[in-house]
């Protein structure tokens, strides 16, 4: 927050000593007008904002967090880029060399506090949608069989957060009829219902594990290389071990070049600055 008082002369400032003069100078301090957004710097926030924004609604995220990501993060982007205002009657400093290197430190501070959003937020995703996934099977019977397929479904919807393509069929498991989702078996979405038709054909025969104590399409999950939940327990293990670390490096470079940009905005650094270059 901008302080209470500064100096006219020198630039000092003070939440108190209204009454005195700054010790720097001698001269009387003033009243410091409030902080000021300067208009680049707002659409640089909005630049910021957007940009998080289209990724979340690329991804399909929930409409009420990308509202709420999107205010925050237009927030912290122009809180971090504001520019305290100047007193009308300090003659404002000249235009130096140094200015390019501080709109560049902006840009980087506003660039590397996108990325700590994103990965809180992405990161906070990730591991509670694997978390869920493996309390889903965990302790639950279960045992191997197959599943038979007897007809596929190729559907593409336009949902509140977009269009999305889901594949599925129906088959017969343990001579009852179940439901079961094909994307973990195909690993990825086909183009049409042509292409589904010729990756699985009615017939085929998919490695199953049968869990009779849950509903839906969840009772059925193809068998893999790890067993029921690893998949999930993996990822949330990998991102648990990795995403702090990257929030700590993210967010000690983000108060170093804080600290530089303030020590760079300082009124003594700019005068320090215009004695040296004249």
């Amino acid at each position: 927050m901008a302080a209470a008082y500064r100096c006219p002369a020198c630039g000092f400032e003070s939440d108190s000593f209204s009454d005195l003069s700054c010790p720097q100078c001698g001269k009387g301090l003033q009243r410091s007008d409030s902080f000021s957004i300067s208009l680049p710097r707002l659409v640089l926030a909005a630049l910021v904002t957007g940009l998080m924004t289209s990724f979340m609604f690329a991804v399909h995220f929930p409409r009420p967090m990308i509202v709420f990501s999107g205010l925050t993060t237009f927030l912290l982007a122009a809180l971090g880029l504001r520019r305290r205002g100047m007193s009308a009657s300090r003659r404002p400093l000249q235009r130096s060399p140094r200015s390019i290197s501080a709109v560049f430190l902006d840009f980087t501070i506003a660039i590397l506090g996108l990325a700590f959003i994103g990965c809180l937020l992405f990161g906070s995703v990730i591991v509670l949608n694997a978390h869920n996934a493996v309390q889903r099977v965990q302790r639950q019977p279960y045992h191997a069989t197959t599943f038979q397929v007897i007809r596929h479904y190729y559907q593409k919807s336009a949902g509140m957060h977009g269009p999305y393509v889901s594949v599925y069929c129906s088959g017969i498991v343990a001579g009852k009829k179940e439901w079961m989702d094909l994307f973990p078996y195909l690993r990825r979405y086909p183009r049409d219902q042509a292409e589904l038709n010729d990756l699985v054909p009615a017939g085929t025969v998919i490695p199953v594990y049968l869990f009779p104590n849950l509903k839906g399409r969840s009772r059925i999950e193809v068998i893999d290389a790890l067993p029921p939940g690893g998949a999930s327990k993996r990822t949330e293990t990998w991102v648990l071990q990795r995403a702090p670390v990257a929030l700590a490096v993210l967010g000690t470079l983000i108060l170093l070049l804080v600290r530089i940009r303030r020590s760079s905005a300082s009124p003594a650094t700019q005068a320090l600055t215009a004695s040296c270059s004249s």
